[in-house]
């Protein structure tokens, strides 16, 4: 008698664990996602076509009603034989039988409704997401988050470099205060920032002298994401710095490279992995900041306005499609951008390495 043994994983409980994981990720991630996807299609539905009745026949045109007018008339189901007797139809909300002459308008069939909901829709959705106020904002995110992710880049290199090459005083408190950022409240950093680079502020007013304004402008923006998002790349590059060690560096060098060369040539294409993720961290962060940057915006449309803002205002205001078609258009031109950034860096170090 021959007996079959169940083959085993090498990962030891790798089913339940991918099984967990991808539940979690359907009700963390994806199903939230699903809403602004549902609530931005909903755009063109906020106005139901129905069949006007002319002499209890249903002509050809359609006609639009407010979704909030539909209890001030008699409105009968697709289908209805407006030759009988009576009819069913809904009366103020509420269905009864009537009379075909009170009938005013027939609803029409799903569809009409599903075709003319989506062709008022995209219309719609465009004028919303290509607004002056929301191409403004996208133009204010966008721009600060691509600057300070760059400033990130080079500052979070030079301040990890130190880290792991430099014997520096106070080391550990330092490498500490790394990670303050993530410990404080947005509300606090974005409070503090605002009182010290206000006009009044220690350095706002410092800058003031030399004609530089900090606060309430892109530049205010622009410091606060670098706060925000300096860990990402410092945190990325540090491990991979202690890792490199100074083998390759001392190699390229013992063969005829300046120091600069070294690092160009050998040490930077050997840290691009790390790079690349250190900067899309801290674009993506710069992109979806909200505590922080409100506090030393100033927030005045079309000048300083993030455009997690301009969504916190919709909601505000219960227009909750509008809100939706900016985060989704957010949504996506944020992962392309972030898929093109490592696709281009991805490819570079390909070529490097090759």
């Amino acid at each position: 008698m021959k007996f079959f043994e169940k083959e085993h994983s090498v990962l030891p409980g790798f089913r339940p664990t991918l099984g967990l994981t991808l539940f979690y990720l359907t009700l963390i991630v994806l199903l939230p996602l699903s809403t602004l996807v549902i609530n931005s299609a909903a755009i063109g539905f906020d106005e139901v076509p129905h069949y006007p009745v002319v002499d209890g026949k249903v002509t050809g045109e359609l006609k639009y009603l407010p979704i909030g007018a539909l209890d001030e008339w008699t409105i009968a189901r697709a289908g209805t034989d407006l030759s009988a007797a009576g009819v069913k139809a809904l009366v103020h909300g509420e269905e009864a039988e009537v009379t075909p002459a009170a009938v005013e308008y027939v609803e029409a069939p799903f569809g009409v409704k599903l075709w003319s909901g989506i062709c008022r829709g995209i219309p719609k959705f465009w004028n919303i997401v290509t607004s002056e106020r929301v191409l403004a904002s996208f133009r204010v995110t966008f721009g600060t988050a691509l600057i300070a992710a760059f400033a990130n880049l080079f500052l979070g290199g030079v301040i990890a470099y130190a880290l792991v090459r430099i014997r520096l005083p106070f080391k550990r408190i330092i490498d500490a205060l790394i990670d303050l950022p993530f410990a404080m409240p947005t509300a606090i950093c974005g409070i503090a920032m605002a009182t010290m680079y206000a006009p009044k502020g220690p350095v706002g007013a410092i800058a003031e002298k030399f004609g530089v304004k900090i606060a309430f402008t892109p530049l205010g923006i622009t410091l606060a994401m670098i706060f925000i998002g300096m860990p990402f790349v410092v945190r990325a590059l540090q491990p991979a710095l202690e890792d490199l060690g100074h083998e390759l560096e001392d190699a390229a060098m013992s063969l005829g490279a300046s120091r600069f060369t070294a690092w160009r040539k050998v040490v930077i294409p050997t840290l691009s992995p790390p790079l690349v993720t250190g900067f899309t961290l801290a674009f993506a962060r710069g992109l979806g900041e909200y505590g922080t940057v409100i506090f030393i915006a100033g927030n005045t449309p079309l000048k300083t306005e993030v455009t997690s803002l301009l969504i916190v205002t919709q909601l505000e205001q219960f227009d909750y499609a509008g809100a939706t078609a900016i985060a989704i258009t957010m949504l996506v031109i944020s992962l392309v951008l972030i898929f093109g950034i490592n696709w281009f860096f991805s490819r570079r170090h390909h070529h490097a390495g090759g």
